[in-house]
């Protein structure tokens, strides 16, 4: 009796220790997080093309980690400022405050960029792409809240081809901030992070590896057959590099001489993603990231053809290429921080940047479906006429920008007119046009009396001293469409999400997730408070 007495005890403390030790091994906190965004990456593409991708890349993460099928991005504009600012601070642009890509302010009468600031200069340059911050950004982000409870000892570095993304990534407290310069090739940051350019950064951009990259022609990584998910390579329905080339192998040599700035097609191509990657990687190895016990984040911005996912539909064989080019991307990343740090150290999470639509053009003639092109040029000279006829003649819009419109407060106070009067008047007038979804004043945005859930991204969306005076949604399949430059097709609310890495649990998960989650989930993986303005709640399969 005794000796089962003592049996029994031993394997109880045996299972106890077996299960304490578990229980240690997953709340072990990562050492460096690494958050991968992809500009105009709709929720299905990379399933689209799952077949062609080989081991590692997509299928590490999305195998092995935790995916949440049911991630949208519930605001206003679904474009890369407003999206990563949402994303790396936990809350929607009525907090944050970035609002677009630029807004007006009346107070100032002037036209505020969300990251264009003259105050601080280009390092790593000559131009002045690099004069930028993250002034605009009302409240803390991820990176600067470990910031803060680390004692300053966690390092911050944000990556990308665009100053939007690496500016408004990184947010205020960074170590750094690098994005690509189109004029001449080479990767800046702006004195508002730093005082002094790294000597490391000098040497890599010694090595002018866009100039090489523009040298070659850009041809398929496989051959044209396996390229089946998608639409024929020279659809009609597609225009094609600046309407001249859109069959492989491009030219990229001949393409990039006849721009002004032949750099720039470098955005355009699958090595605008490697260099990325390849400075990402030299990063980590200079600047020793995950190699203490303060944990450390790395934010990298990927471009899905950037500007060029205008002239390609997302099932062409371009965006199936540039998949199977990203997808060789993060399997070297993924290679490089197994080498660096071990498999079990790091935490990657993966989301879009922005998204991707179909054209109207190809929603009409491919999929029979009611779509159409909204002209904001149009719509705004008929609101110009409309006023004039209602309220005398004068300079009565001062801005119009993704979908907001901006009185001329001051000239509305100096006709003694009421100000709420006239938005709603171009609320109504604006709500005739086909193609618009729903015209909202901004007073009634601000009194919170909406109560109706499609409304809901105009209110997460709304900021006082920035939104304009009416907000307006299009209808599903209607694009804006500018007389002067390519459109955006960012218009899907849905994004993908997966988190891999030290004790992520494998698993497919279906709650209703928002991007705002992501923070207060990171930062209870690092076990120090989120930003104080965040708003997402904790994403509960990570820690099963």
């Amino acid at each position: 009796m005794r000796r089962r007495y003592f049996t029994l005890m031993f394997l109880s403390i045996t299972v106890l220790g077996f299960a304490q030790s578990g229980r240690q091994s997953a709340t072990v906190t990562p050492k460096l997080i690494i958050g991968i965004t992809i500009e105009h990456l709709r929720p299905e593409t990379i399933e689209r093309y799952w077949d062609s991708y080989p081991g590692g890349g997509f299928k590490r993460l999305f195998d092995q980690g935790a995916r949440f099928y049911q991630a949208r991005a519930d605001i206003h504009n679904v474009k890369t400022a407003t999206l990563l600012s949402t994303l790396y601070t936990g809350t929607y642009p009525s907090v944050h405050g970035v609002v677009g890509d630029k807004w007006f302010t009346q107070l100032t009468q002037k036209e505020i960029s969300a990251v264009t600031d003259n105050y601080y200069l280009t390092l790593g340059s000559d131009s002045n792409e690099g004069n930028c911050s993250a002034k605009q950004l009302k409240v803390y982000t991820l990176g600067d809240v470990m910031k803060q409870q680390s004692n300053l000892r966690s390092k911050v570095f944000s990556v990308a081809l665009n100053a939007q993304a690496a500016v408004l990534s990184a947010g205020h407290s960074a170590n750094g901030a690098f994005w690509y310069d189109k004029t001449n090739g080479h990767m800046i940051t702006s004195s508002y992070y730093m005082s002094q350019f790294p000597d490391w950064v000098f040497q890599f951009n010694g090595k002018k590896m866009p100039e090489t990259y523009l040298e070659r022609n850009w041809d398929l990584m496989l051959p044209l057959s396996s390229y089946k998910a998608g639409t024929l390579d020279a659809d009609v329905m597609e225009d094609g590099f600046w309407k001249k080339w859109n069959t492989f192998p491009y030219p990229l040599k001949k393409i990039a001489a006849a721009q002004e700035y032949p750099m720039e097609l470098l955005k355009a191509t699958p090595w605008g993603n490697k260099l990325i990657n390849d400075f990402a990687i030299q990063l980590m190895l200079q600047e020793e990231l995950g190699q203490d016990d303060s944990p450390d984040l790395l934010m990298l911005t990927y471009s899905m053809l950037d500007y060029a996912n205008k002239w390609y539909h997302p099932s062409s064989v371009e965006i199936q290429e540039m998949c199977l080019r990203i997808n060789q991307e993060i399997t070297n990343l993924l290679s490089a921080l197994d080498k660096t740090m071990g498999k079990d150290q790091y935490v990657v999470f993966l989301t879009a940047a922005s998204t991707m639509d179909y054209s109207s053009k190809i929603q009409k003639e491919e999929f029979n479906f009611n779509a159409g092109d909204f002209s904001p040029q149009s719509a705004m000279a008929l609101m110009r006429s409309y006023l004039n006829a209602l309220y005398g003649v004068g300079d009565w819009l001062v801005m119009y920008n993704e979908e907001q419109v901006y009185l001329n407060h001051q000239l509305i106070e100096k006709k003694s007119l009421n100000l709420n009067d006239m938005r709603e008047s171009v609320a109504g007038f604006l709500n005739q046009f086909t193609g618009v979804r729903a015209a909202v004043p901004a007073h009634i945005i601000e009194s919170g009396n909406l109560n109706n859930p499609r409304f809901e991204v105009l209110e997460n969306s709304y900021s006082v001293q920035r939104s304009g005076d009416v907000l307006f949604l299009l209808e599903e399949g209607w694009t804006p469409v500018y007389r002067y430059h390519q459109p955006d097709y960012s218009t899907i609310h849905r994004v993908p999400l997966v988190f891999y890495g030290q004790s992520i649990p494998q698993g497919e998960y279906y709650p209703e997730t928002d991007i705002v989650d992501v923070v207060p989930s990171i930062c209870r993986l690092l076990k120090i408070f989120p930003p104080d303005d965040a708003r997402g709640k904790i994403l509960e399969p990570l820690f099963r």
